[in-house]
């Protein structure tokens, strides 16, 4: 994402109670921001625009978030990929291009990921 492009966020979950939450919480971040309830639904979203960030559940109906961030990462180089978990995947399956964001996550820290390109380290 160059500085002056306007950034496009996709957001998947299965929860749509975790979607809205994340819509209201970014409300006010400025870019497209779209949401999905599976993988498969956020491949098409992605194929009709490539998004700039990708914050993804690991569990998914269809494929987990890891093979849906592998996807998305194929299709668009320099992709901005997060996790968004209750639990730490194992470092072995874990790529080094992608954020872990554990559920709950800070709203701060959130936002810092999507804005700065990388979540501050917790202290």
């Amino acid at each position: 994402m160059t500085a002056d492009a306007t950034p496009s966020y996709l957001f998947v979950d299965e929860d749509p109670l975790q979607l809205s939450a994340l819509r209201r919480l970014l409300r006010d971040l400025p870019g497209t921001k779209r949401l999905a309830t599976s993988g498969e639904e956020a491949l098409q979203l992605a194929e009709v625009e490539p998004p700039s960030v990708v914050v993804a559940a690991y569990i998914l109906p269809g494929m987990d978030g890891l093979s849906l961030l592998a996807a998305l990462k194929a299709r668009t180089p320099g992709l901005l990929c997060g996790l968004h978990t209750t639990q730490l995947p194992s470092r072995d399956i874990l790529p080094p291009d992608i954020t872990v964001l554990l559920k709950p996550c800070p709203p701060e820290r959130l936002r810092a990921f999507l804005t700065q390109g990388q979540a501050p380290t917790p202290k």
